[in-house]
């Protein structure tokens, strides 16, 4: 469908990236959702976009439960995957950047904006708070030296990595190659 520059369709993706507040949005939305009570398809295109709008990614049968129980059962229809795709195409086609992760963990449908968020985070990734504050206690030259002890203990774990899967290579290789991984192009190296 070809949309000339007077369609509202233009006028209001317009107005929605607009900063201000727009006099007519209340309206829009509320003719919006008339049309929603009325057009099963409408209705389920919009609960799509707010269940993918979590930034969460979600499965196919997540998608049909979910939505299902908002809308009714019968909303997918006998075919719920043809009718998926159709609607997937068709928010497509309308703007959205929906994708799709195949990241064990995190498989599923998902707004490429908001960004992907992870369902429960990694043990890496949680925060040790008890060991900030003691970092913060510390003075300047303490900090230095634990920072400083730290580089070195990266530099002699990269000498033993690199030592043990290049056996042919000299030691002042295993070094220079170490140097570069752990602090990067070194002064020597750029003159």
């Amino acid at each position: 469908m070809k949309t000339n520059a007077t369609h509202p369709a233009i006028q209001w993706q317009h107005d929605a990236t607009q900063p201000q507040e727009i006099p007519h949005n209340k309206l829009r939305l509320a003719a919006m959702a008339g049309h929603m009570r009325l057009d099963k398809i409408a209705a389920r295109r919009a609960a799509l976009i707010d269940l993918l709008a979590d930034g969460r990614p979600h499965t196919r049968e997540e998608i049909w439960e979910m939505i299902g129980a908002r809308l009714g059962e019968n909303c997918w229809g006998k075919l719920p995957r043809e009718r998926l795709a159709r609607d997937l195409s068709a928010l497509r086609r309308g703007g959205l950047r929906i994708a799709y992760s195949r990241r064990p963990g995190i498989q599923g449908y998902y707004l490429q904006y908001p960004g992907l968020k992870r369902p429960f985070p990694k043990p890496y990734e949680a925060v040790n708070w008890d060991l900030i504050e003691s970092l913060r206690q510390l003075s300047v030259p303490e900090k230095n030296q634990r920072a400083f002890a730290a580089a070195d203990f990266a530099l002699r774990q990269k000498k033993l990595i690199l030592a043990e899967e290049h056996p042919d290579w000299s030691a002042a290789k295993v070094e220079t190659a170490a140097r570069r991984l752990v602090y990067g192009v070194t002064q020597q190296e750029q003159t």
